[in-house]
């Protein structure tokens, strides 16, 4: 019978997801650029625009970034299993 837990790095058991699963779960844990986007959006809106319009904007390219990151760097060994799995 197949074990299907596996350790992570601190050394506890963690249960392991199927490749689309885990892919999106990953990719939805990115949120680093997006937050940074927002906050500067909203100095510059605050000290330039005076409106909303800044953060919303850089809310969304921080987003896109924050899915390219994910895709490319952060989350390589997930979207290689899941293009691993799909191409079976």
């Amino acid at each position: 019978m197949e074990d299907s837990t596996s350790p992570n790095i601190s050394g506890t058991q963690e249960i392991s997801l199927p490749p689309s699963e885990a892919l999106s779960k990953c990719l939805l844990s990115q949120y680093s650029f997006c937050a940074g986007g927002v906050g500067l959006g909203a100095a510059y809106g605050i000290r330039y625009s005076k409106g909303v319009v800044p953060m919303a904007v850089s809310g969304v390219v921080g987003t896109m970034a924050d899915m390219i990151y994910g895709y490319v760097v952060a989350c390589s060994k997930e979207v290689e299993a899941y293009q691993n799995r799909s191409n079976r």
